[in-house]
């Protein structure tokens, strides 16, 4: 069960205003207390004779007893629910596809109630429990089984829980450079879960000192943990001083890749000339002259990246051409026979297989994913040398880690190294900025910019883009609306995904018979995204006729080091098109060779007795056996459904259209993936998204109570606020210098103080009893200060009460007072002479 906790947003102030609590100060201490709690919860169930273990995400406490059969049969029904909306809105008269997100939202509450209540009707809950314990063919006994757990002293209890907690947070630093050190607090009340609370809340702060004391382990090696105060990373937080963690590890490999890159982009010893270059643009054939700006532009990255060092980087927007740039300099580089007399050899490297691949329309052959090609590397398979010139794609999703291994093979090779990329689009999974690193290294001369696009054809379809770009994502979609590109789709995922599915289908045909060559292309966010709208538009493509009739269904799973590996069943026929999961060996026109890479889509052209059919891009028809497709532990195919992408496998796609599919709504996006979904086509992307999801987020972003109905233009800044939020990746550097600045300001005001030392006079008093004096002396003024008024009051009182009294005295004098006598003559005296 989770634990609600209910807190009173008001607060009234010590000078008698009226707030609201600082609920942003308490969410990552909510997380805390809940996990707290848990462990409370354990430790009770425990004493019970209870058995307790963690949960499958190592956040909470379970019953053993229970089996998980009967846990998903006991919880809330909500496709029940759904399914009873719908039938209600049906025998109303109404097309739940067609009302709004807000009826639909009304009529699932009400839907709600009356599933609890023809749930319960006469009988009491306990006996319901049981009907359905027997329906499942479970019957529940007790479970207090009088479980012995062993006694552990302390240190063996907070050991335990630190091992726990330096688990959790090595998982975390892998994905980020640095995390809020309320973290380590989570981590260590969870840690706690499993070996119980004796010292109340100071347990937590008995693992967190070890774990700071300890470090962990991380990357296979044993790292120190660095704090520092220092400002939150992202601008939509609030510019407070937060206090962040970074460890040993990753401030090195960032210091590494600093001083790595700004070594190599001094060394120009491989560099072209000017004349070499001119020669290589004119011959190439291409056209810079239709488009001006952007041609002079190319032209000056091209310069840039060719007379550059041994690392140049090239930023470069979605659909800028950096591939039609890299022809001429492909072909200098071929010609280049100062190191070999056969011409430098290039080597196009990225993340994914599908990216590398893109770069062979620049002309470059050799072509490898980037995992592979370090692999090949340590292995000896491939030994660069100063000829070699490697050129690297989409370097946004490379982290510093591996960027840094290739920076260190440059050093001992001399190979030469071009980056190319953009910082705005998909980033690294891994922890850190390359690209922000690269940055900062790189004089400006390393640097160049492309920051306009061809790949759309409209002007219009190019500003709309370059909005997602620079995170003006309300103006971009209503102009998307204002055009009828962007629409809200009503229904439940299952129904978003059909009519993602149906619009798919039409825009292909439409495309087909119009004679379109890169056709239409679909991303979503997600891999299960992916498969059910790939599901839907297998649907439809095989009642048309289009897939056969030999379908037979497998078992697969998605790569093990996929961020969100799980198994899946996947029918598989004739006609169907597939995406591949590893680099995968065909027999082609009868020799071994390639058929596909990790992310590629081939078609099934039919089977055989011993595999597949499958044709490529390219429109190679290759045998592949199962043992090919096969994962080696699991038995599993590798493979997945092909008709839509995930956005960060998209990313370097070109098509005429795109659609950019939300079926879960907004809340999973960014400016990074928004702009690489809405950069993909020549021509127009459809942006297609679920409304009752995007309502549902709007419902629960506003504040329990708040009556005021959600319209329309509330979904859309929702979704646009989504689209617009940039979470750029901290970087250990950062934190370093926080440190750093810190260390500073404690020493200037060491120094200071000094100086004012020795500069008071002589005479001075005691500077630390002045001090002191100062203090006491504000400490009564702040406290005499309020009684001021009430004592001049008083004094003012008394004074009056005074000066009557001394009048009345005076007149009773002045009557008791006898008559003063005749005055005597005077005498007069001489004055005294000044010669005396």
């Amino acid at each position: 069960d989770h634990i609600h906790n209910a807190l009173f947003n008001l607060v009234v102030t010590g000078e008698g205003h009226i707030g609201s609590l600082d609920t942003q100060r308490l969410h990552a201490r909510v997380h805390e207390f809940g996990a707290f709690a848990q462990a409370v919860l354990a430790d009770e169930l425990r004493a019970l004779g209870i058995r307790v273990a963690y949960d499958d995400k190592e956040q909470a406490a379970v019953i053993l007893a229970i089996p998980q059969f009967a846990n998903e049969a006991f919880s809330k029904s909500t496709h029940q629910v759904l399914r009873n909306a719908k039938a209600f809105a049906a025998g109303q008269g109404l097309d739940w596809d067609d009302i709004s997100a807000e009826k639909k939202a009304e009529i699932l509450r009400e839907a709600a109630a009356a599933a609890r209540l023809a749930k319960h009707g006469e009988k009491t809950d306990h006996k319901i429990w049981r009907d359905q314990a027997e329906a499942m063919g479970w019957e529940h006994s007790t479970v207090m089984e009088d479980a012995r757990i062993a006694a552990l002293s302390n240190e063996e209890r907070f050991e335990r829980a630190y091992a726990f907690a330096a688990k959790h947070l090595a998982e975390e630093f892998h994905t980020a450079a640095a995390i809020d050190h309320d973290r380590l607090r989570i981590h260590a009340a969870r840690g706690l879960i499993g070996v119980g609370v004796a010292g109340g809340v100071k347990d937590i702060d008995r693992v967190v000192e070890l774990i700071e004391r300890k470090g962990i382990d991380l990357h296979g090696e044993h790292v120190d943990l660095v704090a520092a105060w220092a400002k939150r990373e992202n601008p939509e937080d609030e510019p407070r001083q937060v206090l962040r963690v970074t460890n040993s590890a990753q401030i090195r490999v960032e210091e590494s890749l600093r001083d790595h890159a700004a070594r190599a982009a001094l060394d120009t010893s491989g560099a072209l000339a000017a004349g070499d270059i001119r020669r290589a643009i004119e011959a190439s054939g291409l056209d810079f002259d239709s488009e001006p700006e952007h041609g002079a532009a190319q032209k000056a990255a091209i310069y840039a990246l060719g007379q550059g060092g041994a690392l140049s980087l090239l930023t470069g927007v979605a659909g800028a051409g950096k591939s039609t740039l890299l022809r001429p300099l492909v072909a200098a580089w071929k010609a280049d026979t100062r190191f070999d007399a056969s011409g430098r050899e290039i080597v196009g490297v990225s993340t994914a297989w599908r990216q590398a691949d893109a770069l062979q329309d620049a002309g470059i052959d050799r072509t490898r994913a980037l995992e592979p090609f370090l692999k090949s590397v340590e292995a000896g398979e491939f030994v660069p040398t100063r000829n070699t010139i490697l050129v690297i794609d989409e370097i946004s999703q490379i982290a510093p880690r591996p960027m840094l291994r290739l920076l260190e093979l440059q050093a001992e090779t001399g190979m030469t190294i071009k980056a190319l990329g953009d910082r705005e689009q998909a980033q690294a999974i891994e922890a850190g900025d390359t690209i922000e690193i690269l940055r900062r290294a790189l004089p400006k001369s390393a640097q160049p910019e492309l920051l306009t696009a061809v790949r759309q054809v409209d002007r219009r379809d190019r500003q709309i883009a370059g909005m997602f770009r620079d995170s003006e994502a309300e103006t971009a979609l209503a102009m998307k609306r204002a055009e009828g590109t962007a629409m809200l789709i009503g229904g439940d995922f299952d129904q978003v995904a059909a009519k993602i599915a149906d619009f798919y289908v039409s825009r292909r045909d439409i495309l087909d018979a119009a004679g379109s060559k890169r056709g239409i292309t679909i991303s979503a966010p997600t891999n299960e995204d992916a498969a059910a709208i790939s599901m839907a538009i297998r649907t439809r493509l095989k009642a048309r006729g289009e897939i056969g009739a030999d379908e037979t269904v497998y078992k697969a799973i998605t790569p093990r080091g996929a961020k969100e590996p799980h198994a899946f069943d996947l029918p598989i026929a004739t006609g169907d098109h597939l995406r591949l999961y590893r680099y995968t060996w065909a027999k082609i026109d009868g020799k071994e060779g390639p058929i596909g890479y990790n992310g590629h889509v081939v078609k099934v052209m039919g089977k055989t007795a011993g595999g597949l059919l499958l044709q490529n891009a390219k429109g190679q028809i290759g045998e592949v056996e199962w043992r090919r497709l096969t994962d080696p532990v699991t038995k599993r195919l590798m493979l997945g459904f092909g008709h839509a992408l995930t956005i960060d496998a998209a990313q370097g796609v070109t098509s005429d259209e795109h659609i950019d599919a939300l079926p879960r709504g907004s809340a999973g996006i960014t400016a990074f993936k928004a702009y690489v979904a809405e950069s993909r086509a020549r021509g127009t992307t459809w942006t297609m998204i679920s409304e009752a999801a995007v309502h549902e987020a709007e419902r629960r972003s506003r504040a329990l109570g708040d009556a005021k109905p959600i319209e329309a233009d509330d979904l859309w800044k929702r979704t646009a606020a989504d689209m617009a939020s940039k979470p750029y990746k901290s970087l250990a550097l950062d934190l370093v210098e926080a440190c750093r600045r810190t260390q500073e300001r404690s020493i200037d005001s060491f120094i200071e103080q000094g100086r004012t030392f020795h500069r008071r006079p002589a005479d001075a008093l005691d500077p630390g009893r002045m001090a002191r004096e100062r203090v006491r002396s504000k400490i009564a003024t702040e406290e005499v200060a309020p009684h001021i008024a009430d004592l001049a009051a008083g004094v003012e009182g008394n004074a009056a009460l005074l000066r009557e009294a001394k009048k009345n005295l005076e007149s009773r004098l002045d009557k008791h007072r006898p008559e003063p006598p005749s005055p005597a003559p005077s005498i007069v005296r001489p004055s005294p002479s000044p010669f005396r």
